[in-house]
């Protein structure tokens, strides 16, 4: 029988494989965020500010929406070595999913008290569809997830060997430094943990700060003082980006508290009653009303079988073609899991039953649901439940069916992996390279080949923030940027771009305005008119113009 050390190290081995492999090459194309994260990474090393400027900052202004910076940071050594490419931004992300893998076997062992699911855990996980599309890209979800599963095992430890409980605040905050959803999420889990564990936790502390005595000597008053002075390091910086309004920016510009949509309904409904200001229309449509189920029905749709198991999420970003976020064979072993969860005595299950009822929180307070990127720390909880269900699906295949249905899950498993891998290398940029606006790096090799002869250059803004593809490919020197930093006001989504700098303009092109001299302009493919004479042009994995390069004064 093949020892478990063993087949640990092929799964992390193929986790690694799945994750590392042409990690330049797919995702096809670099999408606005990862280069958003490389240029102001490429920015702090150059000249210690970010794009607009601003010294070391803790968040990153980058499109208004004021991203948390702990992966920029990350990012920073990976750029001094490779240098400004997508290697450098995707690997931090891909390392640390690997490293999820093996936090998750560990905490399938702690929390089922076996190794073996555990192993199952951890392999469900290195061929997660959802888990391999966010480990592969630049994405500070997946980074937050690794801190939050990181610090979901150092609590469990934590209740034993209680100086590890410090480690795990650490780890949930430092995910509350990488991305947003935990800065809502990371509270409330802390509090139902405090909730179900006080008496440990009080223990802990007892054993910590007292020992026998009654009062704590010099010495424990003195570590007392010094975890203090680290909580508040650590935690002033979030509260002042609160107070400021940049720590929560984003997400309160997505909250379905300012859905227009959801307001005019409840003016529409109170406006069908004989007087809408009413006490009881008043009463009966206002926004608690009209939030509550809002919330709980996109809180919901994180368990639909349809987002799980079948479709996906609905942003083609966020997934691959004709995938769920999970193989259908593993409804399955989330349902045995499920069975086994409930009727089993573990160790730990309050703590995976709360992780996973916490974990869509923040994104079920947005209007895009279900979400697969701000939902993205449940893919753990899940898996560990899938995990246990495999493995009890297996051994009573084993007693009943043998060979036979073992071989059968064997085989429909498999089956899925091939699918969705042909999905992600082959499907997904054919179908979907504006998904992360593929052709960038190839238009500016030739914007390069070509500017020097005009006096101004016109790019589309077809795809997303194309200011900040120019900047990461041409690698433009920051110091040159940063005093031409100008962000546009806030669109309904709460982004800003920046919409020129140097000689370059971001705007599709008017027809009366192709016929300025000294100008290049750079088209997308469905915008370009004909009869005209292409100096250029890039095309799409389908063999479609992405690009169109046209010089100006033809008409």
């Amino acid at each position: 029988m093949v020892k478990p050390k063993i087949i640990l190290i092929l799964i992390i081995v193929l986790a690694a494989v799945l994750r590392l492999v042409a990690l330049n090459n797919f995702p096809a194309g670099l999408n606005a965020d990862e280069a958003s994260i490389g240029y102001n990474a490429y920015s702090l090393l150059q000249t210690g500010k970010d794009e607009y400027g601003s010294f070391l900052p803790l968040t990153f202004k980058s499109f208004g929406d004021w991203k948390p910076g702990l992966y920029f940071y990350m990012v920073m050594p990976f750029v001094a070595l490779f240098g400004l490419n997508e290697w450098a931004v995707r690997l931090p992300s891909a390392l640390l999913g690997i490293l999820t893998v093996y936090l998750t076997f560990l905490l399938g062992r702690e929390i089922f008290q076996h190794k073996i699911f555990g192993l199952w855990s951890a392999f469900l996980l290195a061929i997660s569809p959802w888990h391999l599309q966010f480990s592969r890209g630049g994405w500070e979800t997946n980074v937050a997830t690794f801190f939050i599963t990181l610090g979901i095992l150092l609590f469990i430890k934590g209740l034993k060997n209680y100086g590890l409980l410090l480690f795990s605040l650490i780890s949930f905050l430092a995910s509350m430094y990488t991305y947003q959803s935990p800065r809502l999420i990371v509270p409330v889990l802390g509090l139902m943990l405090l909730i179900f564990y006080y008496q440990p936790l009080i223990k802990a502390v007892r054993s910590l700060f007292l020992k026998e005595r009654r009062f704590p000597s010099l010495k424990y008053k003195f570590k007392l003082v010094i975890i203090v002075v680290l909580l508040l390091i650590l935690t002033l910086p979030l509260t002042g980006q609160f107070l400021s309004g940049t720590g929560s920016a984003r997400f309160t510009g997505l909250t379905f508290f300012s859905d227009q949509g959801l307001i005019s309904r409840i003016q529409q409904l109170r406006g069908e009653h004989e007087n809408p200001k009413s006490k009881l229309s008043v009463s009966l449509h206002n926004k608690l009303t009209a939030f509550i189920p809002a919330f709980l029905g996109h809180y919901l749709d994180h368990f639909s079988g349809s987002f799980l198991f079948i479709n996906g999420d609905p942003l083609i970003r966020n997934k691959v073609p004709e995938v769920g976020q999970f193989y259908l064979i593993e409804f399955l072993f989330l349902t045995m899991g499920g069975i086994a969860v409930i009727k089993k005595q573990f160790a730990h299950k309050k703590i995976l039953l709360i992780w996973i009822l916490v974990a869509p929180l923040a994104s079920a307070m947005t209007y895009q649901t279900p979400h697969a990127l701000r939902a993205l720390n449940l893919v753990v909880p899940l898996t560990l439940i899938m995990g246990l269900g495999m493995g009890e699906t297996i051994n009573w295949l084993k007693s009943h069916w043998r060979i036979l249905g073992v071989g059968l899950i064997t085989t429909v498993l498999v089956f899925e992996f091939v699918r969705f891998m042909q999905s992600y290398y082959i499907i997904y940029p054919q179908r979907y390279p504006l998904a992360w606006e593929y052709g960038f790096s190839e238009m500016v090799q030739k914007l390069n080949q070509y500017e020097s002869k005009y006096e101004k250059v016109v790019i589309t803004d077809r795809f997303d923030q194309p200011y900040i593809l120019v900047l990461f490919y041409k690698q433009y020197d920051p110091r040159k940027y940063q005093p031409q930093a100008a962000l546009s006001p806030r669109d309904q989504f709460n982004f800003g771009t920046v919409r020129s700098f140097d000689k370059y303009e971001f705007h599709e092109a008017t027809l009366p305005e192709l016929n300025s001299p000294g100008t290049l302009f750079i088209m997308s493919g469905e915008a370009s008119p004909k009869n005209v004479k292409i100096l250029d042009q890039v095309d799409f994995p389908s063999g479609e113009p992405a690009f169109v390069m046209i010089e100006g004064g033809q008409f």
